[in-house]
């Protein structure tokens, strides 16, 4: 069931990541973003209302929690800027890519508490084929 769920997030974020990539060829990066990001507030809103969901004392939350809202709007911003220039596809496989030798980082060192799950040698097929993907997008 997760891996479909994960599967369906990931349909979600091209055709998000390309509306909005559209939306900023119309408004510019600053104001896609600011779009993008108020519409999410409010549709967050709206659900946290109907489910009747109570804010948290924000002063018990640690502040390296609040990262993950910083990194939404850069990476939407980013995403703002390059698929105009790049396209979808090498922008989100550049993207994925990027999450892929990230994750692997985390997992390897076991960083912010993930249990250690050590690199090995035969996840270097995978991320040599994916590379060479992205290295044949890039020159096409």
């Amino acid at each position: 069931m997760y891996k479909n769920l994960a599967l369906i997030n990931g349909i979600l974020l091209a055709i998000m990541v390309f509306f909005n990539g559209m939306l900023a060829n119309i408004t510019g990066p600053y104001i896609s973003t600011l779009i993008f990001h108020v519409l999410g507030f409010i549709v967050i809103m709206m659900i946290s209302l109907i489910k009747k969901n109570r804010l948290s004392n924000l002063k018990s939350i640690p502040l390296i929690f609040m990262l993950p809202g910083i990194f939404s709007v850069i990476t939407i911003f980013l995403n703002n800027i390059a698929i105009p220039q790049i396209g979808l596809t090498l922008a989100i496989g550049v993207t994925l890519f990027g999450q892929l030798v990230m994750s692997s980082l985390v997992e390897h060192l076991g960083l912010f508490g993930m249990p250690v799950n050590r690199f090995k040698k035969e996840k270097i097929l995978g991320f040599s084929i994916i590379s060479l993907g992205i290295i044949v997008m890039i020159t096409m």
